[in-house]
């Protein structure tokens, strides 16, 4: 039942490929790559950026609250 279940989960027969929207044109399909190449840069640049601010300072009054703002960036672009 479980394996069952797994193949109508990850079934992807009725599906069409994402370059099947872009008419399959290189140009187009390179701007989505790099674009989702700089999203994935910044869901993990911002993490390390409230990292490094939140072990500088020592002020600050809602330190954990910024290291779970910061984990859950990071899983948003896990």
């Amino acid at each position: 039942m479980l394996s069952a279940l797994s193949e109508w989960l990850f079934d992807t027969s009725g599906l069409a490929p994402h370059g099947f929207c872009l008419l399959w044109e290189p140009g187009m399909i390179w701007l989505y790559a790099i674009s989702d190449g700089a999203i994935a840069l910044a869901y993990f640049s911002i993490p390390l950026a409230l990292a490094i601010v939140g072990r500088r300072r020592s002020d600050l009054v809602f330190r954990p609250l910024l290291w779970l703002f910061a984990a859950f960036i990071l899983l948003c672009g896990a």
